[in-house]
């Protein structure tokens, strides 16, 4: 528990003071655990990815161990790719990958509308149920879902470059698709009793600000205002080095942004900052997380608290931790 001047308060209290912008005496941990949480019960990514009661044993062990304050259910952005026809590789210590792209020949929007027991929903969903009876008035609940870009990259492969420049309408088109998706998803969780859901796009770092807010701007505007209609917080997750588009990510107004190891924290929070916006980071996953020690952790961790301020920042690691990621590592941060 975090401890204030008057009384102590839980870990998801923390959290969602902070997600509030309210000042605080301590600054939230959340673990990305992903597909790591089947180390802690000698279970493969597949099995906690496709087995509810493997996964939730898993998550209840990591949320035991590591003492969240903020805790993911599923790392998995193949989850609506692989229901609208993406066919997927698995692997004993990684998330699923797009083997197949159903869109990458026709130029269509798909016309399947969503529903919560369409592919691996029905197990995501109870797992979501029981962690929110089990950890939920202590823990708050993160539900993940594919952001717009990444989606319609699955959907269209390497193609969705090309159409940014030959079919801009169509792109457009299959943007809000994907978008529309993303607030189904949102909504999904929700009723399962998640308290923030984050949008995860890594793609968003491999384009540049003017396409960010010539196709993405108005999609992610749109997801962002449905998931505060609903009355929970919103998180912007992005890999690899968005630097440039930081700012444009902050105009769509999430309730906080989080960022990988390629981003300079300090730069990025003078942004987020101004917006009044959370930003939540980047403990390095190989350098320090899955190939560091203890020290080499916790030394980034007081690194990082020394050099920013506290106000609207949440520790966390640069992304989806490794599958082999050392225990001790995690229980150091």
């Amino acid at each position: 528990m975090a401890q204030t001047s008057s009384h102590p308060i839980t870990g998801k209290e923390l959290l969602l003071k902070v997600l509030r912008h309210e000042p605080t005496t301590a600054v939230p941990w959340v673990p990305y655990t992903g597909v790591h949480v089947g180390l802690l019960k000698g279970y493969t990514a597949t099995e906690v990815l496709t087995n509810p009661d493997k996964l939730f044993d898993c998550l209840m062990a990591a949320n035991e161990l590591y003492d969240p304050d903020g805790q993911p259910i599923v790392f998995d952005l193949q989850i609506e790719a692989e229901i609208l026809g993406c066919e997927l590789l698995w692997a004993d210590k990684n998330p699923p990958s797009v083997a197949t792209h159903p869109l990458a020949n026709r130029n269509e929007i798909p016309d399947f509308v969503l529903e919560p027991t369409a592919g691996r929903l029905p197990v995501v969903i109870d797992v979501m149920e029981r962690m929110k009876k089990s950890v939920g008035n202590h823990t708050a609940l993160y539900g993940l879902a594919c952001g717009p870009l990444t989606l319609a990259s699955h959907m269209r492969g390497t193609e969705l470059f090309m159409d940014m420049i030959r079919h801009p309408d169509s792109l457009h088109n299959l943007i809000n698709y994907c978008a529309q998706t993303a607030i189904r998803m949102s909504q999904f969780f929700i009723e399962a009793g998640m308290d923030v859901i984050a949008i995860v796009d890594p793609l968003i770092s491999q384009i540049s600000q003017k396409h960010f807010e010539l196709f993405f701007s108005e999609a992610y505007t749109r997801i962002f205002d449905s998931i505060r209609i609903q009355g929970v917080f919103s998180s912007f997750f992005v890999c690899g080095d968005a630097t440039r588009n930081i700012e444009v990510m902050c105009q769509t107004k999430p309730d906080s942004i989080a960022v990988d190891e390629n981003i300079n924290m300090a730069a990025a929070k003078q942004i987020t900052d101004q917006y009044n916006i959370s930003l939540a980071g980047n403990i390095p996953l190989t350098t320090k997380m899955l190939l560091g020690n203890q020290q080499d952790n916790m030394k980034f961790v007081v690194d990082l608290l020394d050099e920013l301020d506290h106000h609207n920042l949440i520790l966390a690691p640069g992304c989806d931790m490794p599958y082999d990621v050392p225990i001790e590592n995690v229980v150091a941060v």
